[in-house]
């Protein structure tokens, strides 16, 4: 149960969701409310959640839901939305997180990074050229120093409200209105389906969208990246009681969710909020059942 706390309207808190990922969403906003209870207001980009979900996400305190405009006919492929959220800034100090995070302490030294150096970007490990299709080399003038560069996440990122932060943030979502979010590696093209569908094969190990075009974008235009511990900022290992690590980032790859409780983001009960987690429970069980699924078959969850 939350206590009233004070707003800072400097800040921003910013998840995305669809309904797939309704239950690591309410997962993470109640290990916000229980590990950072003097959090600043958090946004939910809606990608498709169901009526029910956005309304008890509606009736949680000091929460806004808002719509993904439809910007373009593929806006719901391959990530192609995070880039407008990037472009997009509301207010001074933005945060992203994906919700298949889990935030373990406050957050407040992450907003002091991204006010001072006007970015926060957390290392995630493994070489550019892993992600980079050989054809994007021509087409945004990269040469081969960039191959090994080393790898920043697209689901942690801070950025300020500033015109040089801006402007490369409006590039990288003109990348992704021409379709540079698109498409899928040869060994990926069994995601290539449903939303996602598209023609582009890409011509790397594993093309990954958003987070390569943000990678690159990055590398171009900012010298001497200054890029956080991965352990204490976004690892995907469980933390087993570590102290200092700040977030877990474990994607959907975990489905023992800690904070589903609706006394954690409800101060008082509501049925909505209890109804909703039996539908959680339920996918849960579905997600569960798939996660077994994958390490009978392919020995590992990738």
């Amino acid at each position: 149960m939350e206590d009233k706390i004070k707003i800072d309207d400097d800040k921003a808190i910013i998840i995305s969701c669809s309904t797939k990922y309704f239950p690591w969403l309410i997962n993470l906003l109640g290990s916000i409310k229980a590990n950072y209870p003097n959090h600043p207001k958090i946004y939910i980009y809606n990608l498709g959640l169901l009526s029910i979900f956005r309304k008890e996400l509606e009736k949680i305190n000091n929460i806004e839901v808002l719509e993904m405009p439809h910007f373009c006919r593929f806006w719901r492929s391959c990530f192609t939305w995070k880039t407008y959220i990037f472009a997009h800034p509301i207010t001074k100090l933005n945060f992203y997180l994906d919700a298949g995070c889990q935030v373990l302490l406050p957050l407040d030294e992450i907003f002091e990074a991204i006010d001072r150096d006007k970015y926060f970007i957390v290392d995630v490990g493994g070489e550019l050229k892993n992600i980079m299709p050989k054809e994007y080399k021509d087409l945004l003038e990269l040469d081969d120093s960039y191959d090994t560069l080393n790898m920043v996440t697209a689901g942690i990122f801070g950025f300020k409200n500033t015109p040089y932060i801006n402007t490369i943030l409006e590039k990288l979502y003109d990348w992704a209105l021409i379709g540079l979010c698109l498409g899928f590696s040869p060994k990926e093209q069994w995601k290539n389906k449903g939303k996602n569908k598209n023609v582009f094969v890409r011509n790397c190990k594993v093309f990954r969208h958003d987070q390569t075009l943000l990678n690159i974008i990055l590398r171009k235009n900012i010298q001497n990246l200054k890029i956080y511990d991965n352990e204490k900022y976004g690892s995907d290992i469980s933390p087993n009681g570590c102290k200092y690590q700040s977030i877990w980032n474990f994607h959907l790859n975990n489905s023992q969710l800690k904070y589903l409780e609706p006394n954690y983001i409800h101060n008082k009960f509501l049925f909505i909020a209890s109804f909703n987690r039996l539908i959680i429970y339920q996918m849960l069980v579905i997600k569960r059942l798939s996660l077994l699924l994958k390490k009978k078959v392919f020995g590992m969850i990738k």
